[in-house]
């Protein structure tokens, strides 16, 4: 394991930017400046901190040694003709940070900074909520819309205030029946009363 001491990297100007969307491949890549075999790494630092050495390799070698925790199968560096890459698989937000590259001489040589944002996963939850809105809207519009023409339809088939004063509808010929036998027994009521109130009628008596 290599042991440096490191001391936290100001940058003069602000470095160029990554955006990535979480499960995002992304790849960095840098030259060796210094022109001879030695150590090359590259390094993470979060914050201002100090920098962390993610992956280390002799330049002339191919094997790769990880360091403070990170793992081969989710950051891979590599050579290749002089390239110096590192390579993360599937990135997530605690990915997200200042990546360099270094070279081991004499002293720590830092370049080609990037900066990698990973773009948290609240869009997700949000598109996933309008999405379930716009298709629930059609639905609650088709509910609406059919009460509607429900209440309409119970209120045009109602029975009418006048219905319950009348009382049930009868049938045409029993209504004439009924009108026809209370005229006929008006008119014999009245003969009656004539009779017994006549005061022009002569009773005889026979011997």
């Amino acid at each position: 394991m290599i042991n440096y001491s490191l001391t936290p990297v100001v940058s003069a100007s602000p470095p160029p930017s990554v955006v990535a969307q979480p499960g995002d491949n992304v790849t960095f890549h840098c030259t060796d400046v210094t022109g001879a075999p030695g150590h090359v790494g590259w390094f993470k630092q979060d914050n201002g901190s100090e920098p962390l050495c993610i992956a280390s390799m002799y330049s002339s070698e191919p094997t790769v040694q990880h360091h403070n925790g990170f793992q081969p199968s989710h950051m891979e560096m590599f050579i290749s003709h002089r390239n110096i890459f590192l390579q993360i698989t599937e990135v997530d937000e605690a990915d997200s940070g200042v990546y360099f590259c270094g070279m081991f001489d004499k002293y720590i040589i830092f370049t080609n900074a990037t900066v990698l944002k990973v773009q948290g996963m609240y869009l997700i939850p949000l598109v996933v909520i309008l999405g379930v809105v716009t298709a629930a809207l059609p639905i609650v519009f088709l509910i609406l819309v059919l009460k509607i023409r429900r209440d309409t339809k119970r209120h045009n088939t109602g029975r009418s205030p006048f219905h319950d004063n009348m009382g049930p509808i009868q049938d045409p010929d029993t209504l004439n029946y009924a009108a026809l036998n209370f005229t006929s027994k008006k008119r014999k009521m009245e003969r009656r009363r004539e009779k017994e109130l006549d005061p022009h009628v002569v009773y005889a008596a026979t011997r």
